[in-house]
């Protein structure tokens, strides 16, 4: 994936790494007279780099949704070395988004496309008080919740099923609904309760109206099994509802199998290290 690097003008595919705080944001994907992370940031790059550019996000995140790892690919000529190209473009960004990471990758690499695997967090602030700093990243929910219902439930999101239950409407709908989720792990500290789930790629709002839907469960106004009746029923009406976009986080966009498979399969260590919100750990 790596590629070779010079101070020369010449054609770069590059990676960039991305955070951002979704909450100003209309979502990733640019909107023509919206204020999105993809337009955003290709406004800073094109003013840098003196020229129209185009970035391909790994992740469509929704509006309000935020991201920790997420990654876009982007063709362009210049001569700023790569290393300097972070500080360069963060100086032309906003304070809500920010490059963290830029490597010069081989032609083909593509954000989305060599996508092997995604890690999203939805955070739940349960505390009596909600935190007026968590308050833009989680869900302030006193409910009483069975987690130990919820666990269940989650249980049989895990494997190779048909999604089309937990999918909102979309004029982008895929070629396929079916998808496989690795692992979901529940994490609780300090009053927070995080539900993070491991997949391979992700339908139009799929991991919110999970989440919304085991939030069903926990406070017992639909049973574990219903899960199972919703997936076997491909039927947007048989799932929960759709939870609120503050809560979710992309935490991290995997290219490597091997390291996908690490992750998930001790997810409960990587669940525990991704538990708060960045900055206020």
């Amino acid at each position: 994936m790596l590629s070779g690097d010079s101070d020369a003008r010449v054609a770069r595919s590059l990676k960039l790494t991305l955070q951002y705080d979704g909450t100003d944001f209309h979502g990733w994907q640019r909107q023509p007279g919206m204020r999105t992370a993809q337009g955003t940031l290709e406004d800073a790059l094109s003013r840098l780099l003196n020229t129209a550019l185009e970035v391909n996000g790994a992740s469509r995140t929704d509006a309000g949704v935020h991201a920790t790892g997420q990654v876009a690919t982007l063709e362009c000529v210049h001569s700023i070395p790569t290393e300097r190209l972070v500080q360069a473009v963060n100086g032309l960004l906003p304070a809500d988004l920010r490059v963290v990471e830029a490597q010069q990758v081989t032609s083909d690499f593509h954000a989305r496309f060599s996508a092997v695997g995604k890690h999203y967090r939805y955070l739940i602030d349960r505390r009596s008080i909600a935190s007026p700093f968590d308050g833009r990243y989680s869900l302030h929910l006193i409910a009483d919740l069975d987690i130990e219902a919820m666990e269940q439930a989650a249980a049989s999101f895990l494997g190779r099923h048909d999604f089309a239950a937990f999918q909102c409407a979309t004029d982008q709908a895929p070629e396929s609904t079916v998808r496989e989720i690795g692992a979901v792990i529940f994490s609780e500290y300090n009053g927070l309760l995080a539900i993070h789930v491991w997949g391979q790629s992700f339908l139009y709002k799929m991991v919110r109206t999970m989440v919304g839907t085991l939030l069903e469960v926990g406070r017992r106004s639909r049973t574990a099994d219903s899960v199972i009746s919703a997936l076997q029923a491909c039927d947007r009406r048989t799932a929960g509802a759709t939870a609120p976009a503050q809560g979710l986080c992309l935490i991290k966009v995997y290219y490597d199998e091997d390291e996908f498979s690490r992750d998930y399969e001790d997810s409960s260590a990587v669940a525990y290290r991704n538990m708060m919100p960045r900055g206020i750990r």
